[in-house]
C-alpha cells in the first residue's frame, strides 16, 4: 500500500510585493482559494495517491481590470508517495515563476 502525498501552495504578487489573496487553485477535483496571506495549507485534503496531477491557478479574476497576460496557469506535477510538495507561484501581470519549496 502506498503512502499519500500532500500539497500546499503560496501565491505572491511580485508586482505589488503582497500575497495574492482570493486566487482559485485546483488540484485534481479539489478547488480552494488562497487566504489573506496567499496560502493554501493543504490542497490534497489530507493526502492524495501518488501520480500525475494538474495544479491550476485561476489568476484572471485576481487581476480584474488590471491589464494582464494570464487567465490561468497550469502546472503538471508528478507526486511521489509519502512526500510533501509545497509549490509556490510568483505572479505578476505579465510573468510568473514557480519552484518546489519547503
Amino acid at each position: 500500500m502506498s503512502r499519500l502525498a500532500t500539497v500546499s501552495t503560496h501565491v505572491l504578487d511580485v508586482a505589488t510585493g503582497k500575497p495574492a489573496a482570493g486566487v482559485r487553485v485546483t488540484l485534481g477535483t479539489r478547488t480552494l482559494e488562497t487566504d489573506e496571506q496567499g496560502r493554501i495549507a493543504d490542497l490534497s485534503d489530507g493526502g492524495i495517491n501518488p501520480g500525475s496531477y494538474r495544479l491550476l491557478f485561476e489568476v484572471g479574476a485576481y487581476f480584474g481590470t488590471t491589464p494582464h497576460l494570464f487567465d490561468t496557469i497550469a502546472l503538471e506535477l508528478r507526486l511521489d508517495e509519502g512526500r510533501h510538495y509545497h509549490v509556490p507561484l510568483l505572479l505578476a501581470p505579465y510573468s510568473c515563476s514557480t519552484y518546489r519549496g519547503t
